[in-house]
């Protein structure tokens, strides 16, 4: 394995938007200066079942990576600089100042639509208020879409599927381009989910050539 597996690239470049017009998420393109090694040692890990909330397989890198550490430690100094300064208050008013810790692995997702429980089909908050992906998919494979409680319920819409525009509950107000590569930051306290595209997730492609991102929780 790579000395320096998780080194950043030369020149990324990092862009600010906004869901629904006011709550601010960060990209940053080229993040890895090799994700397609990243991609190969991160498939390479041994998977296990995520929690019932993840339509998919969760990994952990082995404890001690100093490529690892360093480059979570870049991710920090960048969402403490770029990031939270730009952020509103929480719901109830808290403002985020200073990260108390970083945790990340990488997930795959795989389920087919028919297979998915009642929460994975359903737009999700997260446990912690500050997410972030790494998206390592050279091939279409989705980025994230963020929603807000639809005024009136789409009698419809499929209620069987992964989270789409066609949500019987939920309209989709925002949404970050899965590009390979691409890091984004962005507030897990709206509701979200990942963008599956059927045409794949239902075919032998999710094996073949799966979704896999990087996942970074930021606890405060």
């Amino acid at each position: 394995m790579a000395q320096d597996l998780f080194a950043t690239g030369g020149s990324p470049q990092l862009s600010i938007g906004y869901i629904d017009e006011r709550i601010p998420f960060a990209t940053v393109d080229g993040v890895f200066a090799d994700p397609g090694a990243v991609r190969a040692a991160a498939l390479a890990l041994p998977y296990a079942p995520g929690t019932e909330y993840y339509p998919g397989r969760v990994a952990r890198f082995p404890d001690g990576d100093r490529s690892l550490a360093a480059f979570i430690q870049k991710v920090a100094g960048l969402v403490t600089r770029e990031y939270l300064p730009r952020l509103p208050p929480l719901p109830g008013g808290m403002r985020l100042s200073a990260l108390r810790g970083i945790d990340t692995d990488f997930a795959i997702t795989e389920t087919p639509p028919e297979q998915l429980n009642e929460g994975q089909r359903q737009p999700h908050i997260d446990a912690v208020p500050v997410f972030g992906l790494v998206y390592l998919n050279e091939e279409p494979r989705g980025g994230t879409l963020f929603f807000k409680p639809r005024d009136e319920i789409r009698t419809d819409a499929n209620a069987s599927a992964y989270p789409s525009h066609d949500h019987e509950r939920f309209e989709v107000c925002g949404h970050i381009e899965g590009r390979f590569n691409r890091l984004a930051i962005y507030p897990g306290f709206i509701f979200h989910s990942g963008e599956i595209d059927a045409g794949w997730i239902g075919t032998e492609a999710r094996f073949a050539s799966p979704r896999l991102t990087q996942r970074i929780m930021f606890h405060f």
